[in-house]
This record gives C-alpha cells, sequence and structure tokens, in this order.
C-alpha cells in the first residue's frame, strides 16, 4: 500500500512493521475467540455452529452500532454546507491532495482541543474536530492534525480496531455476566464452577488486551510519521500535540464523557496528567519542537517519571504513545530531514 508525499522513507517501513503487528494480532485475536467459544459450547453442552452464528452476530451488531453510539457519546453534528468554509476547503483540498474521498466533517461542542475519525470503512468515515481545536491551533497546526487523522481513514484504523477488540470485548461480557450470575445460583458447586469460568474469562480479556493495545499505539506513532513526511513540517504535529496536551490538561473535562471514541482521539485525555507531568520532565528535550508555553503555570510540584513496574503496565495499558515520546519521534523526524536537505 503506497501513500502519496511518501516515497520509501521510514514511514513506508513503519507501515509494513505495522501491517505485520496487525497481521499477528488478528491472528491471536482470532485464535483465542474461537478458544473461548470452544470452552464455552464444551461446558454449556452447546451447539458450537450455533454458538458461531451468535458470536459472529454480536460482531455484526457491535460494528453496526459502534458509530452510533460514538455519535451519541461525543454529541457531534454534522456540518452544513455553509457552515466553516475554511475548514471545509482545507478538508477537501487535502482529500484531494492524497487521493481520498473526502470525511464527513462534525463539529463536536467541545472546548478541549482535539479531533478523531471514525465510521465502518474508509469510504464513509467522518472527521470530527472539536470546537476548541479551532481556536487552539494555528492554520499549519490544524493541517497537521487532519493530516494525521487522514492517515488513520487511508489505513482503515477504525475498521482494524473494531474488529481487534471484539475479542477482548466478548471476554469481558462473558466474565461479567457469568459472575454476576454466579450469584444467583443456589448450588454451590454450581457457583464455584461459573465463578472459575467467570475468572477465566477475565484474565483472557486482560491478556487479548495486551494483545491488542500495542495495535493501537503502533497506528499513532505511524499516522504521526505519516504525517510529519507527506507534510514535511513535523514541528507542525508537535506543536499541535503539546497544545493540545496543555489546553486538555487545564480543563480536565468534558472530553471523559466519550469513553467510546477514546482510541481514536488524536490524544488520549485519559492520560493528560501522566503525559503533561513526563512533558515538563523532558522540556529540556523537547523545547526546540514546541510552542513556548510555560507548563510550570499549571504543573506546580515535581514529580518522578514512573519507569518501574507500574510505569510500564501504565504504558502498556495506554491507547496513545506518550506524547512526549511522539514529540521526540518528530523532533528525530525533523533532523533526519534537515540532513537529508543538507
Amino acid at each position: 500500500m503506497a501513500f502519496p508525499n511518501v516515497k520509501n522513507g521510514p514511514a513506508s517501513i513503519a507501515l509494513a512493521e505495522l501491517l505485520a503487528k496487525i497481521a499477528l494480532t488478528l491472528a491471536l485475536s482470532l485464535a483465542i475467540g474461537f478458544a473461548i467459544i470452544w470452552v464455552i459450547t464444551f461446558y454449556l453442552g452447546l451447539d458450537i455452529y450455533e454458538t458461531l452464528i451468535a458470536a459472529v452476530a454480536v460482531f455484526v451488531f457491535q460494528f453496526y452500532i459502534s458509530p452510533k453510539l460514538i455519535i451519541m457519546a461525543t454529541k457531534l453534528r454534522y456540518v452544513g454546507n455553509e457552515e466553516y468554509p475554511q475548514l471545509q476547503e482545507m478538508v477537501f483540498e487535502l482529500s484531494k491532495e492524497y487521493g481520498m474521498k473526502p470525511p464527513r466533517l462534525a463539529i463536536v461542542p467541545a472546548r478541549e482541543p482535539n479531533a478523531f475519525v471514525f465510521g465502518r470503512t474508509k469510504h464513509g468515515s467522518t472527521l470530527a474536530i472539536h470546537e476548541g481545536l479551532l481556536s487552539a491551533l494555528s492554520a499549519e497546526e490544524l493541517r497537521a492534525v487532519i493530516v494525521h487523522e487522514m492517515a488513520h481513514i487511508m489505513h482503515g484504523d477504525f475498521s482494524i480496531m473494531t474488529f481487534a477488540s471484539f475479542v477482548p470485548m466478548l471476554a469481558y461480557l462473558i466474565s461479567r455476566d457469568v459472575l454476576w450470575t454466579s450469584f444467583f445460583d443456589e448450588s454451590r458447586n454450581a457457583a464455584s464452577y461459573l465463578i472459575l469460568f467467570g475468572m477465566l474469562a477475565f484474565v483472557v480479556y486482560f491478556i487479548s488486551e495486551f494483545i491488542v493495545l500495542p495495535v493501537s499505539r503502533q497506528r499513532e506513532s505511524y499516522a504521526d510519521l505519516y504525517c510529519a513526511e507527506s507534510t514535511h513540517k513535523p514541528e507542525n504535529l508537535a506543536r499541535a500535540l503539546y497544545k493540545i496536551s496543555y489546553a486538555n490538561f487545564k480543563t480536565k473535562n468534558g472530553s471523559k464523557s466519550a469513553t467510546s471514541a477514546r482510541a481514536f482521539y488524536v490524544i488520549d485525555f485519559f492520560n493528560i496528567d501522566k503525559d503533561m507531568w513526563e512533558l515538563k520532565n523532558h522540556y529540556e528535550q523537547l523545547k526546540g519542537m514546541v510552542p513556548g508555553i510555560d507548563i510550570s503555570t499549571v504543573i506546580k510540584a515535581e514529580r518522578q517519571s514512573r519507569n518501574g513496574l507500574l510505569g510500564m503496565l501504565n504504558s502498556m495499558l495506554s491507547t496513545h504513545p506518550q506524547t512526549y515520546r511522539r514529540i521526540m519521534s518528530l523532533a528525530k523526524e525533523k533532523q533526519a530531514m534537515e540532513k537529508e536537505s543538507s
């Protein structure tokens, strides 16, 4: 798969690595899913084909309903033809430049700057922009964020993550329902088996999340790299990420209600506190790539970086790479571009 403006550079290598990880993740998820279904049919004495049909039905329902849930959760509205003309023109021109169908443009009534894409297919996608993003970023920074989101569309990331997250969701639903049922079972032996089965399903859910989440983080890194290489200005996205993190840290509300869209945002607002601490701790390394915002005005106390087991687990359970790492990667890309052009 080749994208415009990216020719055999780091983005092409990153894409090959990402596709390999996606294939492995989907294969593992499929294997775990079939294992769950087999255990259910064996333990409950169900017909394997009926169980498979039920599992497929659940997946199809999830695939169909997910966009509707995101629309309801974020309270977005689709933009009319006469609204936000400059934004619509930017999206149309970028879509034409990258040879893709323009996504439907929607506005989320939220003051925290952020953006995300979603949809069932790349040809029926929606680009959702928070109102706060339009006032927080310059035109070049906004353009960089939109290119980042378009990389997700071109690669079909939302469809891949919907499929990959099916097994964790299935395991979670089974563990929750089985454990709940065990409390009302009068037979002590049956209740013990149900509790054991429910705990096993929860372990499967936890393990499958560890398998799926690295793909989520990898697709964010690739979208960053693609934006840097295709625009030739990685500093624009770096500044945008910094500003978005800063503004979300100051508000700390609003977006957190949209949990169904968490993995699709340009910044993971659930980890914004940790992100800002790390941005402060690594500011000397980043200051050449970010705007001159004194983050010490919102972060008063010192805090050590979490480099131990807790920090590792936190990173492994994140949907996005840490923002300071993303900015450092963009800085390296800028240095490589300057070296190549000199």
